[in-house]
């Protein structure tokens, strides 16, 4: 276990921020996703959410997806708080980020039917216009037209 890892999971925040602080992004983003899967913690979401308090990023928030989708969506409610990262990356880059998009289009493929079909047709829409060739928009357009024909 890293002293980042011991750090969050004794709620040592200020000791764990420092830390974060030191290393570069790709690290931490891998530290922490490797370290929930080890020792699934709901204290590695706080931390994260202990850092967006401070200064709000896009990548804090992509981060905090994807421990939600990944490690940590056995929680209750993990894909509805993801729902609130991806919404929050959408706003913060005025609907641009092309990585929140496809967040949100799987969001509206897991069990608990977070995003409304509609929502992510529309979603799936804007990415095909972004971003024309996008592997992820096609298949869920293509799924959407299987779906309605059946």
């Amino acid at each position: 276990m890293t002293e980042l890892e011991r750090s969050i999971l004794s709620a040592n925040y200020d000791s764990a921020e420092l830390l974060y602080r030191e290393m570069s992004f790709d690290t931490f983003s891998s530290t922490m996703i490797v370290g929930a899967f080890d020792q699934p913690s709901f204290s590695y979401y706080t931390f994260l959410a202990s850092l967006l308090i401070k200064q709000e990023e896009v990548r804090i928030h992509h981060l905090a997806v994807e421990l939600l989708i990944l490690p940590l969506c056995h929680i209750e409610g993990a894909y509805f708080s993801a729902l609130y990262h991806v919404r929050k990356i959408l706003y913060l880059t005025n609907g641009k980020d092309l990585a929140g998009m496809e967040m949100l289009l799987f969001l509206s493929e897991v069990p608990d039917q977070v995003v409304a079909k509609e929502e992510a047709s529309q979603v799936a829409q804007v990415l095909l216009t972004l971003d024309h060739s996008n592997q992820i928009a096609r298949e869920y357009v293509k799924n959407l037209k299987a779906q309605e024909k059946e």
